[in-house]
Parts: structure tokens; C-alpha cells; sequence
């Protein structure tokens, strides 16, 4: 099985949830607390980049812009996540969604709502099975 490698820029309150959200061996993931750190990585072959939107106060736009710039990194996937409670306003979830659609991400994911609703085991394995979808990969048996 290839590894899924992903490129997370979070929030420091997501870092104990990501094991659970990439697990090994099928993910390797690197998470990054900065733009300036997530953009140092744009270099690197990532399958996936996955961003909160809360992402270092707010900079995602930033880094989803500078992304679809970047020449190694422009076409890699793009995941924009509502880690709180933005998907509790419709208003707010939407303008982002639309916004982030706009600036060239790939999918917007709900993952609190997912965690609030299935649960944290479910609703990672409903993101993982996202994640595959847009890298191209079959679930490991």
C-alpha cells in the first residue's frame, strides 16, 4: 500500500485528533502551526493538503491563495475544514465555502458537524474515505 501523504496546516487544539484523523500506515501527515511554515513546505510532494479555517488566525485564504500559485503545489487537493462552531452559522459557513470554491479549493469539510453528529471514530473514517476519493485511492483492505 502507497502512503497518503498529507500536508495539515491546523490549529494547535486539532494536533491530538490527528492520528486519529491520518492513521498509520495508510497516512503520513505533517502538521504545521504557521503560513510561514506551511508555505516553506509548498515544496514537498504532499497528496493532499488539508487547512482549517482557522488556521493560523484566520490566514487560510492566504495560504489557499498561495497554494494555487505555487508551482509544485498548485494542483494538489485542497481541503478547507470547519473545525468549530462557523458551521453552526449558515451565513458564515456559506460566504466561506463559496470563498474558498472561488480561490480554488478542492472540497469544504464539516468535520466538527461529522464529529458531532457520528462521533470521532466515524466521522474520520467518512473523512478518510474523502480523502482517498480525491487522491485517487481505494480504501486498505
Amino acid at each position: 500500500m502507497e502512503v497518503i501523504r498529507v500536508l495539515s496546516a491546523t490549529v494547535p487544539e486539532a494536533l491530538p485528533v490527528l492520528g486519529e484523523a491520518y492513521p498509520a500506515p495508510e497516512f503520513d501527515y505533517t502538521a504545521v502551526l504557521t503560513l510561514s511554515e506551511a508555505v516553506a513546505m509548498l515544496d514537498r510532494p504532499f497528496d493532499l493538503i488539508a487547512c482549517s479555517v482557522h488556521f493560523n488566525d484566520g490566514q487560510f485564504y492566504d495560504f489557499l491563495r498561495m497554494t494555487k500559485a505555487h508551482p509544485v503545489a498548485r494542483d494538489t487537493p485542497f481541503l478547507v475544514h470547519f473545525t468549530g462552531m462557523e458551521s453552526k452559522r449558515h451565513y458564515v459557513s456559506q460566504s466561506v465555502e463559496i470563498a474558498s470554491r472561488a480561490l480554488g479549493a478542492s472540497d469544504i469539510i464539516p468535520i466538527y458537524q461529522w464529529r458531532s453528529e457520528l462521533g470521532n471514530e466515524a466521522a474520520f473514517r467518512k473523512y478518510q474515505d474523502v480523502v482517498r476519493k480525491w487522491v485517487g485511492r481505494r480504501a486498505s483492505a
